[in-house]
């Protein structure tokens, strides 16, 4: 019986965030939901861990759309909770290879991830659903894909900070 108030994609993403799956993330440092700052539903805030770069945060912020949730895959931009808005693309993360490409900001105005694992991106680039089939959304798949994906990209040696 959902909560009173809350769609399904709120409910389906509220047992995602609470299952071991998520919760592992949460207590090994990888990822958290972000609570000194807020947006409202379907966009949820949570945070990536990165690793130590002279020039980069402990963590990046990412906003998260999630409408339609888990039935269409989540879309995400780098956030400033500073100003409760996206950050500015000069100041997204920076790298070489596929952390150059993932965060870059030359493609759809900067809102989303150039990933396989963005709704955004995938949207826009039906061949990726073949070319990356491990990467491509499926509706039993959790917003835990996602983190996993770009906090494994950001440990990279392509990362290299802000």
């Amino acid at each position: 019986m959902p909560h009173s108030g809350l769609t399904l994609s709120e409910e389906c993403f509220l047992e995602h965030v609470a299952a071991p799956a998520f919760q592992a993330g949460v207590v090994a440092g990888r990822w958290g939901l972000v609570g000194n700052c807020r947006v409202d539903w379907p966009n949820v805030l949570i945070w990536i861990a990165a690793p130590p770069r002279s020039n980069g945060p402990d963590r990046w912020v990412l906003c998260f759309n999630l409408q339609d949730y888990p039935e269409k895959g989540p879309t995400a931009v780098p956030w400033d909770c500073a100003t409760n808005a996206k950050l500015d693309p000069a100041k997204w993360p920076k790298g070489s290879g596929d952390v150059a490409m993932v965060f870059r900001t030359n493609w759809n105005n900067a809102v989303a991830l150039y990933a396989p694992w963005d709704r955004a991106g995938m949207d826009t680039h039906s061949n990726w659903k073949a070319e990356f089939p491990g990467f491509a959304w499926k509706p039993t798949s959790t917003v835990v894909q996602y983190l996993h994906l770009t906090h494994e990209l950001l440990s990279t040696n392509e990362y290299v900070g802000a």
